[in-house]
């Protein structure tokens, strides 16, 4: 029997925790699409290069100050990470996904997640709040 903790008030956000793709959003579109094995040390990242004049050696000068107030993660195997990263990104466009952006084949095939019995669809339509404003 599995023991399950319900705190009033607050929100679950244990799946940043582990290992899988995540998404940046600012004002409803999604900005930058990632992959981490440690994603809440990843998204930390993002946050505190706000601002920055310079960026790091290891992050692209593209990353600079990109500026998100919300973040979705999708947990998965890190087997799956890239596969997950591409279709994620070739399906939103995300603005700042520069060096991912020229089509791959990814995008004409059906590509399911599945997770604890649940099947995904990953390159479906995406929700209308999510799609890229232009």
């Amino acid at each position: 029997m599995e023991i399950c903790v319900v705190l009033e008030g607050f929100v679950d956000v244990s799946a940043i925790l582990r290992c899988g793709v995540y998404a940046l959003v600012r004002e409803g579109v999604v900005v930058y699409v990632g992959q981490s094995k440690k994603m809440l040390a990843r998204v930390s990242a993002h946050k505190s290069n706000w601002g920055r004049k310079s960026v790091p050696a290891w992050m692209p000068v593209s990353l600079r100050g990109v500026l998100f107030d919300q973040v979705f993660v999708l947990p998965c195997r890190v087997e799956q990470l890239d596969t997950i990263e591409r279709a994620m990104i070739d399906l939103y466009k995300p603005k700042y996904n520069i060096a991912h952006k020229a089509p791959t084949a990814i995008t004409s095939v059906a590509l399911n997640l599945e997770i604890n019995g649940h099947t995904i669809p990953l390159n479906h339509r995406p929700i209308q709040r999510f799609e890229r404003r232009v």
